[in-house]
């Protein structure tokens, strides 16, 4: 499988997309740009994904999206992705407890947040809307911003 690996500079700070040939998002994370990881110029069409997710992900962080609409297609092993799932469910400016998921879903609550840890695809598949043991700042700024307080780099 051919991936396309895009490096966007957002008001979160850079991040990494990766894309399949075609154009299905599979990883977004937060972290420094890494030339390796950068592709040669792609095709055109994988060139518009790439800015259809960066005007996705700025109307998100100016309080304007509330929905992405970007074609995912995460991987993971199959508890995960039924996690992952459960997480896309939870509506914007709504949180959710761990334990809470995990009922739904007939897991130990230890599972649950491995799962939402393991996240490929960060805003995306909201997992900033569990609230985890120990997370750092920017799942609670994520919250902040979805409960109507405007977006702040943490």
């Amino acid at each position: 499988m051919i991936l396309w690996h895009y490096e966007l500079n957002t008001p979160m700070g850079p991040m990494r997309a990766a894309f399949d040939g075609r154009g299905r998002l599979l990883e977004l994370v937060l972290e420094g740009f890494d030339p390796r990881q950068t592709s040669p110029l792609p095709p055109k069409e994988q060139r518009e994904a790439k800015r259809f997710l960066d005007r996705q992900i700025n109307a998100y962080l100016a309080g304007t999206l509330r929905t992405f609409t970007v074609p995912l297609d995460p991987q993971g092993k199959y508890t995960d992705l039924r996690i992952w799932d459960q997480v896309c469910g939870i509506p914007y400016g709504h949180v959710r407890r761990p334990a809470d998921l995990a009922a739904g879903l007939g897991l130990e609550e230890d599972v649950v947040v491995m799962g939402c840890a393991a996240n490929p695809i960060a805003l995306l598949i909201p997992a900033h809307r569990v609230i985890l043991p120990g997370e750092g700042p920017l799942p609670k700024a994520l919250r902040d911003l979805e409960s109507g307080l405007g977006w702040r780099k943490p």
